[in-house]
């Protein structure tokens, strides 16, 4: 029942997040809609924040989990992007608001993840070829963060459509730059 009760404050925030910004959310609007009282919510989170955290940190997991195999720079990207694309209006609200660092971990746990899970494909495709453990974790951290800026500044740009095709081309020019790195890593 409480794993009942949790998720459906959580949907009823993210009804209301749909809706308007986070300044302008309250746990007692949050309980009229989910039709709890106010301890019922106090129990489950400690506060509005909290509950953001909790939705994201959610999706983010659920990401995770769906992305165990990632075969090129593009599904890096795209699996971010449909993390943010599937709930818009409300990435869009809790970006704009002092929540925005939520959204902003849990976004760069799945950069950090995908991009190693691609490097890990990319390291299986060099067969008995390895590279030193500081360069793989360099190169990690640097996708990472370039996924992450990239992101970001589509973030800050209201979420153009443009983006999506500028990804998919900028992907399709650096095909092979990983494996290229991979391989100067074994000879410097």
């Amino acid at each position: 029942m409480a794993s009942f009760t949790r998720k459906a404050i959580m949907d009823s925030c993210l009804r209301l997040l749909e809706d308007r910004p986070v300044d302008k959310i309250t746990v007692k609007d949050i309980v009229e809609d989910c039709g709890i009282n106010r301890n019922t919510f106090y129990y489950h989170f400690e506060d509005l924040p909290s509950l953001i955290y909790a939705i994201f940190m959610e999706d983010a997991n659920r990401i995770i989990q769906e992305s165990l195999v990632i075969n090129s720079l593009w599904e890096c990207f795209e699996s971010v992007i449909n993390f943010a694309l599937k709930r818009r209006r409300v990435v869009m609200h809790v970006y704009h608001s002092s929540n925005r660092v939520v959204f902003e971990q849990q976004l760069f746990k799945i950069c950090q993840h995908t991009v190693t899970r691609y490097m890990d494909k990319a390291m299986d495709d060099l067969g008995s070829i390895r590279i030193q453990e500081d360069d793989q974790r360099i190169i990690i951290e640097a996708y990472s963060c370039e996924c992450y800026g990239q992101i970001m500044n589509w973030l800050n740009n209201s979420m153009k459509e443009s983006f999506l095709q500028d990804m998919t081309r900028l992907c399709k020019l650096r095909e092979g730059e990983v494996k290229d790195l991979l391989l100067r890593s074994t000879q410097i």
